[in-house]
């Protein structure tokens, strides 16, 4: 769980929007380098941005429940949908009578 102060935000970005960050702001850096301004703030700003911790994203399928059986004897759904769930559940009744 994050705690933020207030005025703190969280705003994630994927790696191709870190990157074009980073640039514009360095672009920014050697321009007011550039006019003999200070770049406190962007220095700042850049470390923040290349230091932030990094999160990583789950994709793909959920593992399977710890009752899954598998090779023929499935006893899970083959679908998140409800209906289709429902059928499939269905489906496997009628087999495990017909045998």
């Amino acid at each position: 769980m994050m705690i933020l102060s207030k005025g703190q935000k969280v705003i994630r970005f994927d790696c191709y929007e870190e990157g074009a960050i980073i640039i514009a702001l360095n672009d920014l850096r050697n321009k007011q380098i550039q006019e003999n301004k200070s770049t406190d703030t962007v220095d700042e700003i850049l470390l923040k941005i290349i230091d932030a911790p990094s999160r990583k994203v789950k994709y793909g399928v959920p593992e399977k429940s710890g009752d899954f059986l598998g090779k023929g004897g499935a006893a899970e759904r083959t679908s998140f949908c409800r209906q289709s769930g429902e059928t499939s559940e269905r489906s496997l009744r009628r087999r495990d009578e017909a045998r």
